[in-house]
Formats: C-alpha cells, sequence, structure tokens
C-alpha cells in the first residue's frame, strides 16, 4: 500500500484491458434492441441497472483516445525522427494490426457469406467499389463517408488523425493547455456538442487532454498525493465518492451541461482511481495487462461475432455475464491465433522492416 505508484506502460495496458471489457459491455447490453428477441436474465441486478451501466461504459472511448494521446505524446518526445517520419512509422504500426484482420475477415466471410460482394459491390460502379474498399482497408471508411466491412471500425479514422495530429500540435507544445481550452470553448459558444458523438473529431479534446497529462507528469504527481497510510485510505474514499457521483450523473444531466466532463473529467479520475488502486494488485494487473495486449483485435473482430454473423449463438447463454463472458473468450482465443500466425508468418517481422527503412 505504501509503494508509490507511476503511470507506466504496463498500466496503459492494463487500462486497455478494463476499456475493453467495458466496451464489450457497451455493445452488448446498451439498449433492449441490441438482444431483442433472446432472452437475456441480468439475475443478480435489475434489467436497468445493466443497461445504465452498460451505456455509461461508452466512456471506454474516452480511454482509449486519452491513453492515445499520454502514450504518443511520450513516443514523439522521445524520438530523434523528423515528423514525417515519425508520423509514417506511427501510422504503419498502428494500422498494421488492422491490415491483416481486414484481409483476413474479406477473404473468409466473402468465401463464407459473399460478405464482400455486399457491402462494396452494389450499384455496378466497380471504380467506386474498388476505392471504397481502398479506404475502407486505409481505415479512412468514416472520415469520407464510404462503405466499411464492420462498422465498429469507425475508430480506425480516429486513430489515423490522432496520428497525424501530433507532430502539429508538438510544434506548439508550449500553447497545448490553450489548444484544449480553444476545443473545449469554441463548441460551447456555437452551441455545438460535440464531445461524445460517434464522430472522427468528437474525442480529440480528450485526446490532448492524454498529451497534457503526459507533459506535465500529472498521474505521476498525483500518485505521490496522501500516498501513505490512512491518508491514503481517505484518498480511495474520496475517489469513489467522485466517481459514483460522476457515474449517477451520466445519464442524468442532459449532454450540453455535462458533456465536456463526462468526456474528459470522468475518464482521468478512472484511469487515475484503476491505476492506483485496481490495477497495482499482484495478479490482476497481470490479467489486465494481458488483456490490453489483445485489446485491439478484440475489438476489430467482436462486432463480426456479437452482431453480424453469430448473433444467436452469442445470446444465446440466458445469463447477461455468460453471453458477454462467451463474446470475451471467443475474441480472445481469435486474438492469439492471430498473434501466433502474424508471429510465425513473418508478418510482425515485415512491419518492424519497413519501419526501419523509414
Amino acid at each position: 500500500m505504501n509503494k508509490t505508484v507511476r503511470f507506466d506502460k504496463c498500466s496503459s495496458q492494463a487500462m486497455k484491458g478494463i476499456a475493453i471489457l467495458m466496451m464489450l459491455m457497451h455493445h452488448m447490453y446498451l439498449s433492449r434492441d441490441r438482444f431483442e428477441g433472446f432472452q437475456v436474465s441480468f439475475a443478480p441486478f435489475a434489467e436497468q441497472t445493466i443497461l445504465y451501466l452498460s451505456s455509461t461504459s461508452k466512456i471506454c472511448v474516452a480511454i482509449y483516445a486519452l491513453i492515445s494521446g499520454y502514450g504518443l505524446y511520450l513516443s514523439y518526445k522521445k524520438s530523434h525522427d523528423t515528423p514525417c517520419r515519425w508520423t509514417a512509422k506511427r501510422l504503419i504500426k498502428t494500422m498494421s494490426g488492422f491490415w491483416i484482420i481486414w484481409i483476413i475477415a474479406a477473404i473468409i466471410f466473402q468465401v463464407m457469406f459473399g460478405y464482400v460482394q455486399r457491402v462494396y459491390f452494389t450499384d455496378g460502379n466497380w471504380i467506386k467499389s474498388l476505392a471504397e474498399m481502398g479506404l475502407d482497408f486505409l481505415g479512412l471508411a468514416k472520415l469520407f463517408g464510404t462503405a466499411t466491412m464492420n462498422g465498429t471500425w469507425w475508430y480506425m479514422s480516429v486513430a489515423v488523425i490522432f496520428v497525424i495530429c501530433v507532430p502539429l500540435i508538438m510544434k506548439n507544445e508550449e500553447c497545448m493547455v490553450l489548444i484544449l481550452a480553444m476545443l473545449a470553448i469554441i463548441p460551447r459558444m456555437l452551441s455545438l456538442q460535440v464531445m461524445g458523438k460517434t464522430e472522427i473529431y468528437a474525442f480529440l479534446p480528450t485526446f490532448l487532454m492524454g498529451m497534457c497529462v503526459a507533459k506535465y507528469g500529472l498521474y505521476d504527481r498525483w500518485f505521490q498525493i496522501w500516498n501513505h497510510g490512512m491518508k491514503k485510505v481517505v484518498k480511495f474514499l474520496l475517489e469513489l465518492v467522485v466517481l459514483y457521483a460522476l457515474y449517477k450523473a451520466y445519464g442524468n444531466l442532459p449532454g450540453s451541461i455535462y458533456s465536456e466532463i463526462r468526456w474528459g473529467i470522468f475518464p482521468v479520475i478512472v484511469i487515475a482511481f484503476c491505476s492506483e488502486f485496481i490495477t497495482v494488485i499482484p495478479g490482476i494487473r497481470q490479467v489486465f495487462t494481458f488483456i490490453g495486449k489483445h485489446s485491439m483485435n478484440i475489438f476489430l473482430v467482436h462486432t463480426f461475432l456479437r452482431q453480424y454473423f453469430w448473433k444467436e449463438f452469442i445470446y444465446s447463454f440466458g445469463n447477461f455475464a455468460v453471453n458477454v463472458t462467451v463474446l470475451f473468450l471467443i475474441s480472445l482465443l481469435i486474438s492469439i491465433v492471430l498473434e501466433w500466425l502474424k508471429k510465425i508468418t513473418g508478418y510482425n517481422r515485415t512491419v518492424q522492416m519497413v519501419c526501419e527503412k523509414i
């Protein structure tokens, strides 16, 4: 209990593990229409409790955005590459995991269901169809509003924008807090509710907040406050109360009032609390870190299981927790197999070689 915690790479991986589990809950039980036609028991909880928890779990997107900002800031600061080289390398590293899943999914689901043809080749315009395939492969379908094999992949456009924005923001690093304030204030002045919607720019303020947290070492500083004895117990209880208040306010205050707190302050405190009091526990830390390493693959494949092709199976186990567990375990198993394939085929070595050549 008295050991000072640091927000390091393992902490961020563990938070990704927590966030991906929140995402599965969010996608499975966001609303009743997600499981309409299936008999689902929410025992020992009330159905409305789980629906509310699942709705609140959308902050997983903000958690990912904040961690991305944190990690990319440190990556850029440590790099000796030019901005163009850093951007090219980072885009390849970010997208390489997506590309192999895109190719495998396209082959398997076209053979099994004729899926690629149904997604892209519907109007007889082959040039347009091939262009849309290319944009989807590059993760840019959401950015250009074109067809995609998987609606959940909208976040890949966000990931690309995040990477491209880093060198631009770092040119004005000393004004980072001012840029963040402008991103929050200007939409307010124009009566726009931007943050939190499923749009490619919606989580840019959260991403920039992650960069600010990294720049000023805010997590490590916070972890050093009240980090011994009874003071740490009081700190634990206070954070728990604040988190509960934010959780209750999530669905009870309109977004026009609560938006920046919901997508900015809430995830910051969730990450701080989990990193100081949850993921430091031996065993739990290793489990969440392991899940976090597979979080991107789970994110990329789970919608095929949950919604597109095997929905009847995923929702067939009766209990809400069992359904989520089955989805998680199958997605994790697929991820483990994918990582094995990338290793034995030399895919990882090829990606690394390309980055080194750059």
